[in-house]
């Protein structure tokens, strides 16, 4: 919606626009010149060079726009207080190029409800958008698809939306179905109480191999749904890049130390370690290495080590 927002004031200037989305892999990779940047800064491993950036920080309701000179420094040169999400943000960026856009309040309080995690507050074009989304994060044709929504919303205040996303919307529903036979059949591995989820076209289950592109959208939801019973769950995901492995930690009594501990350093070497909230994210280096035996051999030494020590 942002990027619509800006598309529609630039074009309205005389512009010429063209714009791309890239994926979350591609990001850290990412050379911007010359453009306007929605939502990626320098802050996500990005280079940017001769643009303007727009940035929304949530925990404090702060719009931020960036601009980098043709070496990449950057400097902040507008900040906006108590906006709600990056849209807002180009809104006000756009007041101050002389042009103002009118978004549907809809829509603006859809995507502030979504950024929040407020589902019950969502109207219903927002709860098919929110389910579609989710079906296709990733998806840049998608992406896409809801830009050209948002474009059309925007000029002519229509909120009827296309039946692409209608049709990704009901997938979601399939998907939780899906979702829920998975935890009443227990398709996943149990190690003594630590429950253990593959999402992999390579595991040995028809059920999850047959129905994986429904659960991988919605597999950081089954982890965190684990997580919540039994105090601690695990989630191998196949990505592009091949494997990773995501722990959720609920049980304050053992720490995120102690788990990244237990894997040998001559393996911790190959791999990237991250902490995000109560999860710890761990991926090989080298993609070519993190094949699902590779990260079940991971999964087998954390596990292994919880265990032992009581947990």
């Amino acid at each position: 919606m942002g990027s619509a927002a800006l598309a529609t004031a630039l074009i309205k200037k005389g512009k010429r626009v063209f714009i791309e989305f890239p994926s979350p892999q591609e990001v850290k990779s990412l050379i911007i010149s010359g453009a306007y940047s929605i939502g990626i800064s320098h802050r996500e491993g990005a280079i940017l060079r001769n643009t303007t950036a727009v940035k929304f920080f949530g925990d404090k309701k702060l719009g931020v726009i960036f601009k980098y000179d043709g070496s990449g420094r950057s400097e902040i040169i507008m900040k906006f207080a108590n906006v709600r999400s990056v849209t807002e943000t180009v809104l006000e960026y756009v007041l101050t190029l002389n042009e103002k856009i009118d978004v549907p309040d809809q829509l603006l309080n859809d995507i502030v409800n979504m950024n929040e995690v407020r589902f019950d507050k969502l109207s219903r074009v927002g709860k098919i958008m929110y389910k579609a989304l989710k079906m296709n994060y990733n998806n840049k044709e998608f992406r896409r698809e809801m830009y050209n929504f948002a474009l059309n919303a925007i000029k002519t205040r229509s909120l009827k939306l296309p039946e692409t996303v209608v049709r990704e919307a009901a997938k979601f529903d399939e998907a939780l179905r899906i979702a829920g036979r998975l935890i009443k059949e227990e398709h996943y591995v149990k190690y003594d109480t630590i429950p253990l989820l593959v999402v992999s076209t390579k595991f040995n289950d028809n059920f999850i191999r047959q129905n994986f592109s429904l659960l991988k959208p919605i597999a950081y939801d089954l982890l965190l749904k684990l997580c919540r019973s039994n105090g601690l769950g695990m989630l191998v995901l196949e990505t592009d890049l091949g494997h990773t492995l995501r722990v959720c930690l609920h049980k304050k009594d053992l720490s995120f130390v102690k788990i990244i501990s237990s894997i040998p350093r001559e393996v911790s070497e190959k791999l990237l370690i991250s902490l995000r909230g109560n999860h710890i994210i761990i991926k090989y280096k080298n993609p070519s290495e993190s094949s699902l035996d590779n990260v079940l051999g991971l999964v087998d030494k954390i596990t292994s080590s919880i265990l032992q020590s009581g947990h």
